[in-house]
């Protein structure tokens, strides 16, 4: 897949989507990612939030024994495998935010609704 070269992307959002490979199977650690292109870990995590979600760019990410990292999605492989990884993470936060939902009932007295209905 040819480099990603977006209108409007500032140079720290291009430079960190520079060093984003192509597949899951050739997908960078964010620790490698932080390195190669010289940002903090708060600041890697906060662009691949905005290429994703803000600019719409195909950025997946994957963890597993084998290793895992943050990818460009290709093909619906690399999809599956973006989306398979995304879904316990948030059925974990929905349940932690379910669980201070009941603390604030039960230690304060206060109905909270942090979380839509599933």
């Amino acid at each position: 897949m040819d480099k990603l070269i977006c209108q409007g992307l500032s140079p720290r959002e291009q430079a960190v989507l520079d060093c984003i490979p192509a597949g899951h199977k050739n997908a960078i650690s964010r620790r490698w990612l932080t390195r190669i292109a010289c940002l903090d870990d708060r600041l890697i995590r906060e662009i691949i939030y905005r290429l994703v979600v803000e600019r719409g760019l195909p950025i997946g990410s994957s963890t597993g024994p084998e290793g895992g990292g943050y990818f460009l999605i290709e093909d619906l492989e690399d999809l599956e495998v973006a989306i398979r990884h995304l879904k316990p993470r948030a059925r974990a936060i929905f349940r932690r935010a379910r669980a201070l939902e009941n603390i604030a009932r039960t230690k304060f007295g206060c109905q909270l609704k942090l979380v839509a209905s599933e």
